[in-house]
């Protein structure tokens, strides 16, 4: 199959929420695109449920070992028969004019690659305490759950850097704008579904970070410092662990 779109997704342990995302990537208002999902051991349902949907359009590669978000984002960039590139997570849905307006942007613009606009749950939930808050709502975060970007410019960029296990969507964005403006169009809508901070997830919050440490060492970026900020949850999660983990009870 050819076409000038892939939709690049990387999966793990997806069973719970990798359906609603991929039924609404297909259910768009243009038809002429692939899916690529790269999938990380170990296994669970998720084969099963991609199979159960019939559409030829998927393609669902499992890694023999563990390659981590950016080994499995460069593999699906590898494997990518498109010359622009549709990102989003497992844990997400897009809207139905997702794509359209993707390619709408990146080709009536001079620009390698489109930002869109990203709620938590919808636009009138109203998060609480427990909730990790994943949106994006003005730009200028460039996060993988809802961008676009053209091949050739991540190629040339040498896609994702492996070194990176959080922030390498904006470790890719910054070294993409050296060769090129990166828009923000608010009408290419992407929801991420609930998500609710754990014990688990608060031990990840030290490799957070560790990856926000690293890409200021490597191109000085001081994001961090100012909209980070904006989530008082997660600098608790850093600076008063018990507070936080008193909170899952």
């Amino acid at each position: 199959m050819k076409a000038d779109v892939t939709v690049a997704i990387s999966v793990y342990n997806s069973e719970e929420r990798i359906g609603s995302c991929i039924k609404s990537i297909l259910a768009q208002t243009i038809d002429d695109f692939e899916v690529v999902v790269v999938e990380d051991p170990p296994f669970d349902r998720t084969d099963k449920i991609i199979a159960s949907l019939q559409d030829k359009r998927i393609s669902h590669f499992k890694n023999r070992i563990k390659l981590g978000l950016s080994g499995s984002r460069n593999k699906g960039l590898q494997l990518a028969k498109g010359k622009y590139i549709f990102f989003t997570d497992d844990d997400c849905v897009v809207s139905p004019n997702w794509i359209e307006q993707g390619l709408i942007s990146i080709k009536e613009s001079d620009c390698i690659g489109v930002e869109g606009k990203t709620y938590y749950v919808s636009e009138k939930y109203t998060p609480t305490m427990s909730d990790n808050v994943v949106e994006n709502k003005t730009g200028g975060q460039f996060p993988t759950c809802n961008m676009v970007y053209k091949k050739s410019v991540l190629n040339d960029i040498g896609g994702f850097d492996e070194q990176f296990t959080y922030m390498e969507d904006r470790d890719l964005a910054l070294r993409a704008k050296r060769l090129g403006r990166i828009n923000f169009n608010p009408s290419m809508i992407v929801y991420h579904q609930k998500k609710t901070f754990t014990p688990r997830g608060f031990v990840h919050t030290g490799r957070e970070v560790r990856n926000r440490v690293l890409l200021y060492k490597k191109l000085h970026d001081r994001t961090f410092f100012a909209w980070r900020m904006v989530y008082p949850l997660n600098l608790a999660a850093i600076l008063f662990p018990p507070l936080i983990i008193g909170s899952f009870f």
